[in-house]
């Protein structure tokens, strides 16, 4: 049998805890013991969180400080650790570099000792026309240099004979001086080409200048002809807008001028119409309707008909403010009424109520009467010695 796990639960009363058991509500879970104990394992962590919080000194303070110093201490064998292993490797590489600087000291030492040697063998030895070093620096290099030659035994050109060198036949006078001859021949030939060349650059440079000098020409000319046209074409721009200037001055004034006489006409007939001489109140077209073009004011029957129409006007609405009064004066007085016959309902109801106090307080008083009568025949009764 495993021991149940508790915790502790606020019960219904204040300050009592009761214990309860974690997994109590955990039995549909016996086919699944792993996620039992997920569930189990949450629990008891959260049970460890509230006892932490439950507890003041961790819960202001903190993690214990025993706990910290284990944590800290384990902290620094770890970094002691690494450091050491640090301090070995840089170590072992130290030695290993110093091994190897002593091998590579060891290997150009022997090779120095061996070039040594081999220059002292040299010295004790050989000439110096026999040492290897002294093709380098012979002095009499060029002069003792011949030119290959193929038809000398002495020196057989091998498989290379086939070529043809460049020093091949200089020895030869005859053809030295052919070779001369060649030469100035091509120089020559190179000159006069060159003079002709440059001759031939010289007509074109001069053919393009007159052909240039032309164009400057035929230029200026189209140009002068350019500036002729454009003058004449001013000129007659000129003597065009002075034209058309005078035929809209003309064309103003007479605009002007027809302007004016409408104008006059306007007021001819305005002064000279009917409306303005008043010869009639108004006119009447073939409609039935006033013209109101020639419409001045009202006749004296049309405006005493208007002076019936506003009396009757202040008359319906003069009746109209009076039927208003008397019907809220009428209203005032169903107001008050309502309001005297509620005051009167309550007052009498004030009044029953009062009534009714009174019928309770004095009925209150008789059984409170009665009582102390029962209560001192009974204490009578209890106090009575009865042997």
């Amino acid at each position: 049998m495993t021991e149940i796990e508790t915790h502790l639960a606020k019960s219904c009363r204040i300050g009592v805890e009761n214990e309860v058991s974690i997994d109590g509500d955990l039995g549909h879970l016996g086919h699944d013991p792993q996620l039992a104990n997920k569930i189990l394992k949450k629990r008891r962590d959260e049970m460890a969180r509230r006892m932490r919080l439950l507890d003041p000194r961790q819960r202001v303070g903190g993690v214990p400080h025993e706990v910290i110093k284990t944590q800290m201490a384990v902290k620094q064998a770890a970094i002691d650790a690494e450091q050491a292993e640090d301090a070995f490797y840089a170590q072992s590489a130290e030695l290993q570099d110093q091994i190897l600087q002593a091998v590579e000291s060891m290997k150009a030492t022997r090779a120095r000792e061996r070039q040594m040697e081999v220059v002292d063998y040299s010295l004790a030895n050989l000439r110096k026309e026999q040492r290897r070093e002294y093709e380098l620096s012979d002095p009499d290099a060029l002069k003792k240099y011949v030119l290959p030659d193929p038809d000398d035994p002495a020196n057989p050109l091998g498989p290379s004979s086939m070529l043809k060198f460049s020093s091949e036949g200089k020895q030869n006078p005859e053809l030295k001086r052919q070779g001369r001859e060649a030469m100035a021949s091509w120089l020559a030939a190179q000159v006069q080409e060159k003079q002709d060349r440059e001759a031939h650059e010289k007509g074109l440079d001069r053919m393009h200048d007159d052909r240039a000098m032309l164009a400057a020409h035929v230029r200026g000319v189209c140009e002068d002809n350019e500036i002729k046209e454009q003058q004449d074409a001013k000129c007659e721009e000129a003597a065009e807008n002075v034209r058309l200037a005078q035929l809209a001055l003309e064309r103003k004034k007479a605009k002007k001028a027809a302007d004016d006489a409408w104008k006059q006409r306007h007021i001819d007939s305005v002064v000279n119409s009917e409306r303005m001489t008043e010869s009639c109140d108004s006119k009447v077209g073939i409609t039935g309707r006033f013209l109101k073009a020639e419409y001045k004011r009202l006749s004296l029957e049309e405006e005493q008909d208007v002076y019936n129409s506003n009396a009757r006007q202040l008359i319906n609405k003069w009746s109209t403010k009076q039927a208003l009064k008397e019907e809220e004066a009428a209203e005032a007085a169903r107001i008050n009424c309502s309001v005297a016959v509620l005051a009167a309902l309550e007052e009498e109801r004030a009044r029953q109520q009062q009534e009714r106090r009174m019928r309770i307080i004095e009925e209150n008083k008789k059984l409170a009467a009665a009582k102390r009568e029962a209560d001192k025949d009974e204490r009578k009764e209890y106090f009575k010695y009865d042997p």
